[in-house]
């Protein structure tokens, strides 16, 4: 089989995204960074840690039509997925708007379900690709004033678990990644302090993507520090 080609790294302006999208690209692959800040984006790009850039939605489904469809145009068959997009919204159960906490799902999980079903039909075809979709510790545990981001991590997990099994046969993995305290912008609207940078994640990411092997399809790692 030929080394992966091109990849996709959704939340690719800053933090982990764009950590992972310089990993990537520093391994040979042709990278598109997607992000709804086109300013941050196009700065990626600049930076070398892209080789192009689509600003738009991971919750609206024709954003990342237009997403996948230009990647493939531009750089060719996506081989590898990073879905790491999200959004924090926190507050107590009782005095958070119920908007909110579905607009943190439909970023964090709805976007993850809406950019592997873009992808998923070409790898399948191919048979062989890789979906990195990055959850959280809090996909493993309950935080006070943080249910609907925990929700949407959680449930990141059980997708991952999920086109794991799907897709196993067609030789595509899609495993997780679990950071803890990251130092990110994320990161600096909760009480938490940082134990790691977006960098030491990034690592993580890229083993999931390149180097473990297909038995990992399904496995959440943990990178707690």
């Amino acid at each position: 089989m030929s080394a992966p080609a091109t990849a996709i790294v959704t939340g690719g302006g800053r933090g982990i995204g764009l950590a992972a999208a310089r990993a990537l690209t520093a391994r040979g692959l042709a990278v598109t960074v997607f992000a709804r800040t086109a300013s941050e984006l196009e700065a990626a790009v600049r930076g070398g840690a892209a080789a192009r850039s689509c600003a738009g939605d991971v919750s609206r489904e024709e954003d990342v039509e237009r997403l996948v469809s230009g990647h493939e145009r531009a750089l060719g068959p996506v081989d590898v997925l990073v879905n790491d997009a999200g959004i924090v919204v926190r507050g107590d159960v009782e005095r958070l708007a119920p908007d909110d906490f579905r607009r943190v799902l439909d970023v964090n999980l709805v976007g993850s379900f809406l950019c592997a079903r873009a992808v998923v039909p070409g790898m399948k075809a191919r048979r062989r690709g890789r979906i990195v979709n990055v959850a959280s510790i809090s996909a493993t545990l309950g935080t006070a004033g943080s249910s609907a981001y925990n929700a949407s991590k959680w449930g990141v997990v059980g997708l991952t678990k999920c086109l794991a099994e799907e897709l196993r046969a067609f030789g595509v993995a899609c495993i997780a990644v679990s950071p803890g305290s990251t130092d990110t912008a994320m990161l600096h609207q909760t009480p938490f302090e940082p134990r790691m940078t977006p960098e030491d994640v990034a690592r993580v990411i890229a083993f999931a993507a390149l180097d473990a092997p297909l038995a990992t399809t399904g496995a959440n790692l943990e990178v707690f520090g």
